[in-house]
């Protein structure tokens, strides 16, 4: 292999782990059913605590919108609106304006290194999520405590691959 190709590889590598969005997803508990822990990110210096894994899942995603990164491709809707702004908009037939996503202003309270040395005592998971598109989240897991890396295509999909690891499904993960 020739040294280009391996910096190129190595530069992938760099790019993969130090994204503005990589979260150390900790296990410390699981019985079957539920899976509790702690959430680490660089924007936080306290762990974010969750009791299964679906209040872990929407913690990231109020995080990935917080930072605006992945960008989510689908907007939430709602039936309730304002009528009066909308008969306004109607009459003057100007289209009101879509809130824009702004970006938080969020300081790195830890260190990228830092976040990624947290352990969970079942599992631990570093998750990348790179894209949000099609109402669900493409990316990459880490799998600390079996060394394994999977990519995922879902939301489902990850959590198929995290209760496929808890269980100690070696299949679960690629190699």
């Amino acid at each position: 292999m020739s040294d280009r190709i391996k910096l190129a590889e190595k530069e992938e590598e760099r790019r993969i782990w130090h994204s503005p969005d990589i979260v150390a997803l900790c296990i410390d508990s699981y019985n079957g059913e539920r899976q509790e822990g702690r959430i680490y990110h660089q924007y936080t210096d306290t762990p974010l605590c969750f009791a299964s894994l679906t209040a872990a899942f929407l913690q990231m995603d109020a995080f990935y919108d917080a930072i605006c990164f992945p960008f989510a491709s689908v907007r939430p809707r709602s039936f309730f609106i304002d009528r009066k702004a909308a008969d306004a908009a109607r009459k003057s037939r100007k289209m009101p304006k879509l809130p824009e996503y702004k970006r938080k202003d969020l300081v790195v309270m830890e260190a990228f290194e830092d976040v990624i040395k947290h352990r969970g005592e079942d599992a631990t998971f570093i998750v990348r999520v790179q894209h949000r598109q099609h109402a669900s989240w493409q990316g990459e897991v880490t799998w600390i405590d079996g060394q394994k890396k999977e990519s995922f295509r879902s939301a489902l999909e990850l959590v198929r691959l995290i209760d496929g690891a808890l269980n100690g499904e070696d299949k679960a993960f690629g190699q």
